[in-house]
């Protein structure tokens, strides 16, 4: 299966970096470590009993801590946006019946975000995308595999 950059969607040729970026450990083209710091994972973390960490308070790893990415959304590499997003959401905006700003105050969302996302201007992010959904009854990211004709 075919990996890709986590910062420019590129497919991997070349082998992945692990680059810090902005706080998070990305696997990224060559081009894109450019615009981060080498990640190297520890190579031993001492143990909480031993004799050296005794009266230290424990730290937490948030790379290796379950809780923190269990409510996390995770993108595949095989789930893409819709390339019709645009039309999907205005379609079924106005088979509704609803006014940008009537949308926007039901989903707690701005009016002229919902407008962007219309025109084609902006993309939605995965959040916003399952909202829009759950409030349209549309599905804006489709499975490569099943095909763009989802909706």
């Amino acid at each position: 299966m075919p990996t890709f950059c986590e910062l420019c969607g590129r497919k991997l040729t070349e082998e992945k970096r692990s680059t810090i970026v902005d706080g998070l450990v990305l696997s990224v083209c060559k081009a894109c470590s450019k615009h981060g710091k080498p990640y190297s994972p520890p190579s031993s973390v001492p143990s909480v009993g031993s004799s050296s960490n005794k009266g230290a308070i424990p730290r937490s790893n948030p790379f290796k801590n379950p809780t923190r990415t269990k409510g996390s959304i995770q993108i595949s590499d095989n789930i893409v946006l819709s390339p019709d997003f645009a039309r999907l959401i205005r379609e079924a905006r106005t088979k509704k019946g609803l006014t940008h700003e009537q949308l926007g105050a039901q989903m707690n969302e701005k009016a002229n975000l919902l407008k962007k996302f219309e025109t084609g201007a902006l993309k939605p992010d995965e959040i916003i995308a399952r909202k829009l959904g759950r409030y349209l009854g549309i599905q804006l990211y489709v499975n490569i595999q099943e095909g763009y004709s989802q909706t």
